[in-house]
């Protein structure tokens, strides 16, 4: 599970090198992007169409919110949070995606020193002290969920 496509490149490196399945979450298709002060448009759909055509992924063009609480009888072996950048928004995807990443699945949060991120990682990082391990802390967090839960 991948929560916030951006422009579809991250389920694309897990499709390119892993046998696996991603259902990836965001609020818009088409984002539009700068750099070297020219502006053009990005599709995380055409990005991720021949997985999508294989079956092997699925967009869901809506809000996480929406989707973790209509999906709550999946479970992942892998779930990526990279949606919001707000603190509460980081700390609501976190708890909510927890419930649906198995004992010993492994959950990655990126954008560790982007504005409030750390705050609302901390947070969850704090709450669920007892159940996972920390493997890795720099701008990316990366957790193994303990399996006796």
């Amino acid at each position: 599970l991948e929560l916030g496509t951006g422009n579809g490149l991250c389920a694309n490196f897990l499709l390119d090198n892993y046998d696996c399945y991603v259902d990836t979450v965001d609020i818009e298709d088409l984002r539009v992007v700068e750099e070297n002060n020219e502006k053009y448009e990005v599709s995380s759909i055409s990005n991720l169409q021949p997985y999508i055509d294989s079956g092997r992924c699925t967009f869901h063009e809506m809000n996480t919110k929406d989707f973790l609480y209509s999906n709550t009888d999946k479970v992942y072996d892998f779930i990526y949070i990279d949606a919001s950048h707000d603190k509460d928004w980081v700390l609501f995807d976190a708890v909510n995606a927890f419930n649906l990443l198995r004992p010993d699945g492994l959950l990655i949060f990126d954008d560790y020193g982007w504005g409030e991120c750390r705050v609302g990682i901390d947070s969850f990082l704090k709450c669920f002290d007892s159940k996972i391990t920390i493997f890795h802390k720099e701008w990316q967090v990366m957790i193994h969920k303990l399996s006796n839960l």
